[in-house]
């Protein structure tokens, strides 16, 4: 560079700086990189090597920060736009994006603790991305599309953590643009053979899987990035973090030590390592010295904390050490102005209730169950909610609600001032101002007889006046139990309950949690257990069958199971229950062994004598023959037929499906069996597709389903499509407005289907017609509201529906004929006359819906037909308005031209005037200088002629022009200074005969001097001539205008 300064180059520049770089001189560096990207603009090693710099040397405090960062990124832009393959510029775009936070357009509003955000225009966001929502940086993801369902429309979305700020709206919302990311690393990936940069693209790949919960790829591209990278820490870390979600708990440990092989002092490894050990109980002690290890790196962290609490936790012996922990973390997060998270409350409450602590125990949950009151569920309403939470132990599951009125009390009965709700019901414990309770026993009006007597805790002091009327309360649950985190509370709360000996309120609360949750086996457990305990073996058996209906496999409830049949001395299930317990021994051939014999207690529902037998026969069958071939698709299919009928219909799906695809729909009853699963799920599109597709199948065939005819097959078949559009359609009821509207159609297709099922039978088929007229009395009801509903309807629908009412009034009153006159009718009596009243109802109500929407029809047929020749009659005023329009322009056009020829013939007029006027002036001048010549020529003075009168008499007289006619309308003819004669010679100044020779012809007037600036306003009066002006007006105006008639010469 020294001997050769350009020639040299920007390369050789680069090739100083990365060795300047190398050596530690980052400023003699980054001048290198900057003369090199001087010299060279499209230097791509230069951009990419100085914007690095720039970003290594930023300072977050600093006021350029952000200017310097958007430079850097403009370098990098700039090198990816040079060249597209360059995978170092790609994999430090894409590592920018993966942080930056892209601002999505319009504004948003969300309440406080609300899930629910509200944007000013529609947002177009993909479940799981990562959103920010104003300054405060709070950050959530979109909840998932299931979550979204009652949304309400395409401006609203909904999050996965609540708002922790107050209510705001104009709040700005920014998300994260990780396809761009993707698309970046991709390109780098399939950009570069070096090992190390590939490992970069793949790194940054699994971050974004990793943030989107997708931790099966996540995995996958750490793992990747790990074989091309060894010690590429970050990327080992991630990895170790999947394996730990995947509980590989011993491959994750294997990863984090590696870790801090190359990061001894990486305090996440070193934290994550110790719980793992901790865990595996293995080597105690170098779990905690990591931990602590960890601690001392990083003090103020409340995360690290938890984490040894976490560790502690595992063995009873710490429990109280752990206690410790935990409150050292809640002091580090309210130190910072957060509130500790449900969680870690919820931790120390159940560490708490092991250690006897059960006062603590309560608070804690008490403070847990506030942490996850960010949305106001623990408010109540006066709605009426059976077998609702009522045991005062459990106040933190109920309130009471003011009912709006007062009530005076006097003894056992109060008078209400005022309506009381009709929510309000006997058998309600009520609050009578702040102290007194009781419970209703009676409503007669406005007196309400309660239980005890009314008393206060001042009625002691009888100087106190009491007062004449108090508000009156209804306890009422809250909603607290929705939120799955709430109802683990809930459990844990009971469960304390049980230790303490409040045996009524903790079973209060079990059975409130399977209400609200059905799915929570340990409620079922635990109730079994209390009527177990208590004695009552048949309780105990209602709440295992629940218990096995809901988690099958269950080992406890299988334990459970076997224990009760013991006690109730059914030995034929229990031996087998405690036969297939023994004899597994690996945990998969276990747990499924446990999924068979719970399908013993379903098929006794039918036959509790042989049933079940048989059941456990096929059980063990089909075990034994997938133990051995696993690819054997009809004992999958049979298998998967015991998972439906036990309700487990994500299993008996999976399973299915894999018969299906395995078999390629060899099986046909696989597609039934799906259709039936389908079906269940609420998922109707796809069952009748199922259903469609074995009809095509087994209609060529011949194959029927059962030992019947293929024509009462096919009706079967067809009676489960009929009924799958009419659940369909009564799913579609239940929203109960516009979004209602295709349930009609699905109930014609629910009649067309029974319809054609009803000929496919031979003999008579009474329940089948009966369900075809119900579903034309559902259709009916659905075409009568749909008024209510907001949704269009024709007077043709009401006439259908009235039909269909009128066809199905008769059948259903021959039923009943036959039930009364002794036939076997599978309806009962009551179930026959209440349709017969309602299907009566109807007609009534259809008829008067059918003459009132036939007379709306007919208005708005004559308000259609009036509005059109309306709108006739003005198109045609509007065409003659325009034909008139256009005429009198034309006119008013012809009437311009007729003016404008008569100016131009008058300023034609004019100019051959002036032009006249210039000959004979020129004569004139002529004609001097003729007589001039000749008076020198003369030999003497005195025999001249004193005066010459012969030039005055030759002289030509002036011609009068009359220019002001041109001009009449101007308004600057009146101007005492105007720049412009209006007519006539110009006044002629004193000076002799050469001045006149020389001034030169007169001007030659312009169109705007002859026009004017606007010819439409020119009057029509006749053009009248000015008069001439004085000679002896001012002479410097004269001068003036003499010399602008010079310049218009010139």
């Amino acid at each position: 560079m020294a001997l050769f300064p350009r020639k040299s180059g920007s390369e050789a520049r680069v090739g100083f700086g990365l060795a300047c770089y190398r050596l530690g001189q980052v400023d003699r560096a980054k001048a290198a990189f900057r003369r090199a990207h001087a010299m060279d603009p499209k230097s791509v090693e230069a951009m990419v090597g100085l914007a690095i710099l720039d970003l290594a040397s930023l300072d977050e405090a600093a006021k350029d920060y952000r200017a310097r960062t958007e430079n850097a990124i403009r370098l990098l832009s700039t090198a990816n736009l040079v060249d597209h393959s360059n995978a170092l510029v790609q994999n430090h775009l894409a590592n920018h994006y993966f942080w930056k936070w892209t601002p999505v357009p319009g504004t948003v509003s969300v309440e406080a603790g609300s899930t629910v955000v509200t944007a000013s225009q529609p947002m177009n966001l993909d479940s799981g991305e990562r959103v920010r929502i104003g300054l405060d940086r709070f950050e959530s993801s979109v909840a998932d599309d299931d979550d979204n369902d009652d949304s309400g429309s395409a401006n609203t979305l909904r999050i996965k953590e609540a708002w922790t700020g107050e209510s705001t709206t104009g709040l700005k919302l920014w998300k994260k643009d990780y396809d761009r990311v993707i698309a970046l690393s991709r390109g780098a990936l399939s950009s570069t053979t070096v090992k190390e940069m590939q490992a970069e693209s793949l790194f940054i790949l699994a971050r974004v899987h990793h943030i989107r919960d997708e931790m099966q790829e996540a995995a996958k591209f750490y793992d990747r990035a790990c074989k091309l990278a060894p010690h590429l820490s970050p990327a080992r870390f991630g990895l170790a973090q999947t394996l730990i979600w995947a509980e590989s708990y011993e491959e994750a440990t294997a990863h984090l030590k590696l870790v801090l092989g190359t990061s001894a002092n990486a305090t996440d490894a070193l934290a994550a390592l110790g719980l793992l050990e901790a865990k595996s109980g293995k080597n105690r002690r170098e779990a905690f010295s990591h931990l602590k290890k960890a601690i001392d790196l990083d003090p103020l962290n409340p995360d690290l904390q938890i984490l040894e609490a976490l560790a502690l936790q595992q063995q009873e012996a710490d429990y109280s050490k752990s206690l410790d922990c935990y409150r050292k973390a809640i002091r580090l997060i309210e130190s910072r102005g957060n509130a500790p998270p449900a969680e870690v409350l919820t931790n120390m409450g159940v560490l708490c209730h092991e250690t006897k602590q059960y006062k603590d125990a309560e608070e804690y949950y008490a403070r847990a169950l506030r942490t996850l009151d960010k949305d106001g569920s623990e408010k109540s309403s006066l709605a009426v909610d059976e077998d609702a939470v009522r045991h005062k132990d459990n106040a933190l599951f109920w309130n009471y609600v003011d009912t709006g009125v007062k009530a005076k009390a006097e003894g056992t009965q109060l008078t209400v001032g005022g309506t009381l709700p009709g929510a309000v019901k006997v058998g309600d414990e009520i609050q009578l101002g702040d102290e007194f309770e009781s419970v209703i026993t009676a409503l007669d009006g406005s007196i309400v007889t309660i239980k005890d007597a009314f008393s206060t805790s001042n009625e002691e002091n009888s100087e106190m006046p009491q007062p004449e009327a108090m508000a009156l309360s209804v306890k009422r649950p809250n909603q607290r139990l929705r939120d799955p985190m709430a109802v683990s509370v809930a459990f844990n709360l009971a469960r304390l309950h049980e230790a303490a000996g409040r045996i009524i309120p903790a079973v209060e609360l079990h059975k409130t949690i399977v209400k609200r949750h059905p799915s929570y086996v340990n409620s079922y457990l635990r109730l079994a257990c209390i009527a177990r305990d208590c004695g009552s073996l048949k309780d105990c058996s209602v709440w295992l069958k629940s218990a096995c209906a809901v988690a099958p496999g269950n080992p406890e409830v299988l334990t459970l199971v076997g224990n009760l049949h013991l006690s109730l001395c059914d030995w034929q299930p229990a031996q087998s229950v405690f036969d297939q317990l023994l004899a597994q021994k690996v945990p998969n051939v276990e747990a499924y062994s446990m999924l068979s014999l719970g399908n013993i207690y379903f098929n006794n529902l039918k036959t509790p004598k042989r049933y079940a037998k048989h059941l456990q026969y096929a059980a063990d069958f089909y075990k034994r023959i997938l133990n051995k071939d696993k690819a054997n698709a009809y004992a999958a299919n049979g298998l998967g037929t015991v998972l439906a009928e036990k309700a487990d219909l994500i299993k008996a799906k999976e399973t299915f499906s894999r018969v299906r695809e395995v078999s390629g729909d060899a099986i046909p009853d696989t597609l039934l069996n799906l259709g039936h699963i389908y079906l269940a799920q609420k998922k109707h599109p796809e069952a009748l597709q199922m259903y469609q597709n074995y009809l095509n199948r087994t209609r060529g065939s011949g194959t029927p389903i059962s030992s019947k005819n293929q024509n009462e097959d096919e009706g079967e078949v067809l009676q489960y499509i009929a009924f799958a559009y009419f659940d369909w359609a009564k799913q579609t009821e239940m929203h109960n407005n516009v979004k209602a509207a295709p349930a009609d159609e699905r109930y014609s297709m629910c009649i067309k289907y029974l319809e054609m099922a009803v000929k496919k039978f031979r003999r008579e088929n009474v329940v089948m017609k009966y369900n075809l007229c119900m579903t034309k009395l559902q259709a009916a009801n659905c075409v009568l509201q749909k008024a209510d509903r907001g949704i269009r309807r024709t007077s043709k629908e009401i006439q259908e529906a009235l039909d269909g009412l009128v066809e199905s009034l008769p059948i259903v009153e021959q039923f009943l004929q036959w039930k009364n006159d002794g036939k076997k009718v599978q309806i009962s009596t009551m179930t026959l006359n209440v349709f017969i009243a309602q299907c009566k109802s109807n007609i009534d109500a259809a008829k008067q819906h059918l003459d009132e929407e036939t007379k709306k029809e007919m208005e708005a047929a004559e308000v259609r037909r009036i509005r059109i020749d309306t709108a006739n009659r003005e198109r045609k005023k509007k065409e003659i308005e325009i034909l008139e329009k256009k005429e009198e322009e034309q006119r008013r056009t012809e009437e311009l031209e007729k003016k404008a020829m008569e100016k131009m013939a008058k300023a034609q007029g004019l100019v051959e005037a002036w032009e006249e006027e210039a000959r004979a002036k020129k004569e004139a001048a002529e004609r001097k200088k003729a007589k001039k010549d000749a008076k020198e020529e003369a030999p003497d003075a005195e025999d001249a002629p004193v005066f010459d009168d012969e030039a005055d008499d030759d002289a030509p007289a002036p011609v009068e022009q009359k220019t002001d006619a041109l001009f009449d309308d101007s308004d600057d003819s009146s101007d005492s200074d105007g720049e412009m004669f209006t007519g006539g010679e110009l006044p002629k100044t004193s000076g002799n005969d050469d001045d006149d020779e020389k001034s030169p012809a007169a001007p030659k007037p312009s169109q705007e001097e002859l026009f004017g600036a606007d010819s439409d306003n020119e009057s029509d009066e006749e053009l009248q001539p000015a008069k001439k002006r004085s000679i002896d007006g001012d002479d410097e105006q004269v001068k003036k205008r003499m010399r602008v008639a010079d310049d218009d010469d010139e």
